[in-house]
This record gives structure tokens, C-alpha cells and sequence, in this order.
């Protein structure tokens, strides 16, 4: 019978940054996940309708077109976007699109 480890999942600092920070009242928080993608289930859930309204695309669920999800400093689509891992005391940022011109 194999024998099961239990561990603590990683916990990460994630930022929110513009019209992200509005849905979701807060400017960080600390929270607990595996993957970028299991920390995006973990928010869509904490921070509800205005979170989903704001940020999420309502047919694939994943972040709205030009939003950026960032680990410690790198865009999630160099690394291995939702599939990236996460290690404590990773910080996290979430941004809105950013407009110009």
C-alpha cells in the first residue's frame, strides 16, 4: 500500500492593479494554490460576480483578452501559461489592459 504525502500548498502574494483592484476591493492578497490556473478558479470563487464580470471571458473562463497575469515579473504565456507552477512566496500580479496612445 503505497503510502500518501501530505504538503502544504504553495502560498503566493498576488497584486491587483486598475479596474482588477475595483473588482476585487482589495489591493494584495495572500492565497494558496498549486498552478496559475488553480489560483484563477481560487479568486473567480473568493471574489464572485464582479471578479468574473471584470476580468474573466464568460465562454472560455480564462482572462479576458489583453489582461496579464505575471509571475514574479514574467508574462504566465513565457512560461507554461496556466500549467505554470507556483512556489511559496511567489508574488503574483494581475493587470487590466493597459491603454494608449
Amino acid at each position: 500500500m503505497a503510502t500518501r504525502t501530505w504538503y502544504s500548498l504553495p502560498s503566493v502574494n498576488v497584486l491587483f492593479f486598475a479596474t482588477v483592484r475595483e473588482a476585487t476591493g482589495v489591493r494584495s492578497v495572500e492565497m494558496e494554490a498549486d498552478t496559475v490556473g488553480e489560483l484563477l478558479e481560487i479568486m473567480k470563487k473568493k471574489f464572485g460576480k464582479p471578479f468574473l464580470d471584470a476580468v474573466i471571458n464568460p465562454e472560455s473562463g480564462k482572462l479576458k483578452r489583453f489582461f496579464s497575469f505575471m509571475l514574479n515579473g514574467k508574462r504566465i504565456e513565457l512560461l507554461e501559461g496556466y500549467d505554470t507552477r507556483l512556489e511559496d512566496g511567489d508574488r503574483v500580479a494581475l493587470f487590466p489592459p493597459i491603454g494608449g496612445g
